[in-house]
């Protein structure tokens, strides 16, 4: 019973984490686990997952009223001015990231003398309330002095579409921009100050809200219809993408303005679009900040909600080997196989992402074995 003993010490501290909370502002980001460094990636045979127009139910909240950004603030917003200094110039922030199993770089320019215009800009100086968010997001999002830098930073990013002379999808471009923005080194110290999308670049670092401004702020641009999505009781700021609903019952929560349907982007850790923490089951509804006029949806929900259902299905069966485990803590046998796959599985799967990759990791696990695998079918 060695084994067992050791591993009885592992399961348990495994739930305490699972338990545990982190993420952008002190808002929690359960039941993600950290990753510090990349995951080993779970090998397994090339699937081509056939997905059913079918979507499964985790849970069913009731929707409040949106409450959406209104198009005036008591506060006075201010476009940035942009005044050439002597000994301005033109520098270069180099990002490396990674997306699915390919690295890649970006060498993005900057302008040092919008980059000092953020840096001092008015807007900054002013108190905005949490119901004046909306508009303060969506002017800093939409002001025209970025125009030119996101200009500049878009040739750089689209040269990386056409990689190796493969095309990405419309769904893989946004994949892979996310996962741009979201490898981006996180930093809180500007919380109730944000910064602009290009102090970000310039100074490689942001926060909830700062990165999901600059990635609505690239998606936007690129034509698709995106939101920022803000959740004061939670201090937290995430991206959303547009999506076409096939059932009433989704497992994903929706987020809407009241015309259109969102699912969540978390833009502070690499993550599988719509992939959120239990905190967001049931928080109130987040102010909804349309961006843009863009067109293009996010068409691999359904084939997300599968996966998204069978991690939320190893959480719940930790938990049940958890309780077995008892006093003693010991687990054994098939039992003791199973925990050790589903910890294996979550943690690579919630570090991800690469949605193929995360299929098969699900489908090579002793899920199927155990419990109902959507993805296994």
């Amino acid at each position: 019973m060695q084994r067992d003993d050791t591993f009885s010490c592992f399961v348990f501290f495994l739930i305490l984490i699972l338990l545990c909370t982190a993420g952008c502002l002190s808002s929690p980001l359960h039941p993600f686990i950290p990753v510090t460094t990349s995951p080993a990636p779970i090998t397994g045979p090339a699937v081509t997952p056939q997905v059913k127009e079918t979507s499964y139910v985790i849970v069913e909240t009731p929707e409040p009223a949106p409450a959406n950004v209104t198009d005036k603030s008591p506060q006075s917003y201010q476009d940035l001015v942009i005044i050439p200094g002597p000994t301005d110039s033109t520098a270069y922030r180099r990002f490396d990231f990674r997306y699915r199993s390919d690295n890649y770089v970006v060498n993005i320019p900057v302008n040092t003398s919008l980059y000092r215009a953020a840096t001092i800009s008015p807007n900054k100086l002013q108190v905005f309330g949490s119901e004046d968010f909306g508009f303060l997001y969506r002017e800093m999002m939409e002001d025209p002095a970025l125009d030119s830098f996101y200009t500049d930073m878009l040739k750089e990013i689209r040269r990386t579409r056409y990689k190796g002379g493969y095309n990405l999808t419309d769904d893989e471009y946004l994949e892979m921009v996310t996962s741009f923005v979201q490898q981006i080194p996180y930093d809180n110290t500007t919380a109730g100050n944000p910064r602009y999308p290009v102090e970000v670049i310039f100074e490689g670092k942001g926060d909830c809200d700062e990165k999901a401004l600059l990635l609505n702020g690239l998606l936007s641009r690129e034509g698709y219809d995106v939101a920022l999505l803000a959740f004061p009781s939670l201090k937290h700021v995430a991206s959303g993408i547009r999506i076409n609903i096939a059932s009433n019952k989704p497992s994903f929560r929706v987020f809407s303005d009241g015309k259109r349907d969102y699912v969540y982007i978390e833009t502070t850790a690499t993550r599988l679009i719509g992939f959120y923490s239990d905190d967001y089951i049931q928080v109130p509804q987040p102010i909804v900040v349309p961006v843009g006029t863009g067109t293009l949806q996010y068409t691999k929900i359904n084939y997300l909600m599968k996966i998204f259902f069978d991690i939320q299905t190893m959480e719940d069966q930790l938990a049940i080997l958890d309780e077995k485990a008892g006093t003693s803590r010991t687990l054994g046998g098939e039992d003791y196989k199973a925990a050790i796959s589903y910890v294996k599985t979550y943690t690579f799967v919630m570090s991800t992402n690469d949605v193929d990759a995360a299929w098969t990791a699900i489908r090579n696990s002793e899920l199927r074995h155990h419990t109902t695998c959507v993805s296994c079918g």
